[in-house]
């Protein structure tokens, strides 16, 4: 059962008749193209079986409301970090914003900050330690803070948390032990992660999904402004085996599909004469026409919605975004809904091996008792510009 149709700009009478009825409806525009009326109704959460069945199939797994009351109890946090991102918007100083929420935190040290200026979509790249027991035990956390897109038009903001040189993936090397450090950056500046990681529901589903120990890791923070999103991508990365992504405030719409199904429905446009054609075509990251028929043309926004891949997030849902390899995972295509900028989570999902849990953390509590030293943010400290040739990733947002 579909849980959102797309109906044409021409049919907004009828749009305003669902609406009336209870359906929530939602102009769906992107940096200047409309494609028609968003029509969303509220289903129920899927049984274990049928999620399964979408997961295996490299289908996305819609979770109304998984996240319950998780939004509310971190109500305040999402506000804050809200305004924090429309001062930064503004031209608010990022670092700044980092230090009043992790200046004294006993483990984080900031070592230095960049900005790439090759990419016209950074503002800032900030750079932390990690010590613990007065050693070193990670280096090269960094938060970044970009653009959505290189278009002026659109003012979507987004944070990622990661480590390592970007421009070479260093990432997918990091040890476990990195990869926790990162997600406690992430954590302890946000707070608000805290209603996707304690959420019961949602990781009782992720463990029924994966069959195996997993973490949640390498978060980005959205922040999609009206009219903004992101264009068709996918996060098919080595090791990586799928996304979760949350909504804690506002709402985004979704076309997510499977690989092989966006191939038969590009066959069906009259794109590629064969789905074999078709999956290669979406190989081809210089297809320009492809690229334009995906992301910009209504007509082709209305085929997809026919077949069922289209789907509204409003706060507290979840979306899961499979990825089985090249050919089978899930393609995705985002979209702002709304007068107002939203705020979301985006995490990756991951095999948790030996390390992630660490020691240190044995007595955090203790920790936050006692006396903290000061992120001490020293100009000197700024890295210089050698290794900021950063690279978009495949799945830029653009």
């Amino acid at each position: 059962m579909p849980q959102a149709r797309l109906l044409p700009l021409a049919k907004r009478l009828l749009a305003l008749q669902w609406r009336d009825r209870g359906r929530s409806t939602f102009v769906l525009r992107r940096r200047g193209i409309e494609f028609g009326h968003v029509v969303a109704k509220r289903l129920p959460l899927p049984s274990l079986r049928a999620a399964t069945e979408r997961w295996r199939r490299a289908d996305a797994v819609y979770l109304p409301g998984i996240l319950g009351a998780g939004p509310q109890q971190q109500q305040a946090a999402i506000k804050t970090c809200r305004q924090m991102f429309d001062r930064l918007r503004h031209g608010g100083n990022f670092l700044d914003e980092l230090f009043a929420r992790i200046g004294t935190d006993p483990h984080l040290r900031y070592v230095g900050s960049t900005q790439d200026p090759s990419d016209r979509r950074e503002i800032e790249q900030v750079f932390l330690n990690a010590d613990c027991h007065g050693k070193t035990v990670a280096q090269d956390l960094w938060a970044k803070l970009t653009w959505h897109t290189n278009e002026a038009s659109d003012r979507s903001l987004r944070i990622r948390f990661s480590s390592g040189r970007e421009h070479l993936d260093e990432w997918q090397l990091q040890t476990e032990a990195t990869a926790r450090w990162v997600d406690e950056f992430a954590l302890r500046a946000f707070p608000e992660c805290r209603a996707i990681l304690e959420c019961a529901p949602l990781h009782a589903m992720l463990q029924q999904l994966l069959q195996r120990p997993y973490r949640i890791s390498e978060r980005i923070l959205y922040n999609n402004a009206p009219g903004g999103g992101a264009v068709f991508h996918h996060d098919a990365e080595p090791g990586q085996l799928g996304v979760c992504f949350s909504q804690l405030q506002g709402h985004t719409a979704w076309f997510a599909i499977r690989k092989r199904k966006l191939a038969r429905l590009l066959v069906k446009s009259g794109h590629c004469p064969t789905e074999r054609q078709a999956m290669l075509s979406l190989d081809n990251g210089n297809d320009e026409r492809l690229w334009q028929l995906v992301n910009r043309t209504p007509q082709f926004a209305q085929l997809m919605s026919a077949h069922g891949v289209l789907f509204v997030l409003a706060a507290g849902d979840s979306i899961l975004l499979p990825s089985h390899g090249i050919d089978d995972v899930a393609w995705h295509s985002v979209f702002a809904l709304g007068e107002q900028p939203s705020l979301a989570h985006s995490y990756g999902i991951f095999p948790k091996r030996a390390g992630y849990q660490l020691p240190c953390f044995e007595a955090e509590a203790a920790s936050h008792a006692a006396p903290k030293r000061p992120l001490v943010l020293k100009k000197s400290a700024a890295r210089t510009g050698s290794n900021l040739a950063v690279r978009a990733r495949n799945h830029s947002h653009e």
